[in-house]
């Protein structure tokens, strides 16, 4: 994640870097994107780059950080109106947030997924998680009524999110690539859903 003397800059500065980021990231796959066109873009040094990121992952790390605010708010609206049921407000969500997203992000999220270097990306920033970023994780789990489920725990609940949310950014790339299909993608996410809650197994298997 980036460092706290990045944090400590001025907002209209993290907001220079993150649109440089933002513009490299939607102009080329992750795994092509530039450090050097992004330090261009941004007017600062590559020594000032490395003072406040340890590489090209932190920048996507707070630029997804930085969208939070505004996640954070449909994910609770959507919860709120599904009363807590997980599975149908994360098909709310996805109604919501994903098929009303803008080109260019569509574009961003398109690239991140075409990158061979998607599943350490995602490791990546799972395995170093900000505290905004488990501050949203506690606000997302928070809102979900889990009294069924099996494990309660946010960290379990956390893995969950990450797996749905990961079929849902495959579902973004095709639904970039073929509009047309948006309703064959959302029954493939929703029987995607079926299996994370339900599993594969008949239920009255025994171990």
């Amino acid at each position: 994640m980036p460092t706290e003397r990045f944090y400590n800059l001025p907002a209209g500065k993290k907001d220079i870097i993150r649109e440089a980021a933002l513009e490299e990231f939607i102009r080329v796959p992750f795994e092509k994107a530039s450090i050097n066109k992004i330090i261009k873009t941004a007017g600062i040094s590559r020594g000032s780059f490395y003072t406040y990121f340890e590489d090209k992952h932190d920048v996507l790390s707070y630029i997804f950080e930085n969208a939070a605010e505004n996640f954070q708010s449909t994910w609770e609206a959507s919860a709120k109106k599904n009363h807590g049921d997980l599975w149908k407000t994360i098909e709310s969500f996805m109604d919501e947030s994903v098929f009303n997203t803008k080109e260019n992000f569509l574009q961003l999220v398109k690239n991140i997924i075409d990158s061979v270097q998607m599943f350490g990306v995602t490791n990546h920033l799972c395995q170093k998680i900000s505290p905004g970023q488990f501050s949203m994780l506690r606000v997302m789990y928070q809102s979900i009524d889990k009294s069924d489920f099996k494990d309660q725990s946010i960290e379990t609940f956390g893995m969950l999110v990450s797996m749905m949310f990961y079929e849902m950014a495959k579902g973004l790339e095709w639904y970039y690539a073929h509009p047309e299909d948006k309703e064959k993608i959302k029954k493939i996410f929703s029987q995607k859903l079926e299996i994370f809650q339900y599993g594969i197994r008949k239920q009255d298997v025994k171990s």
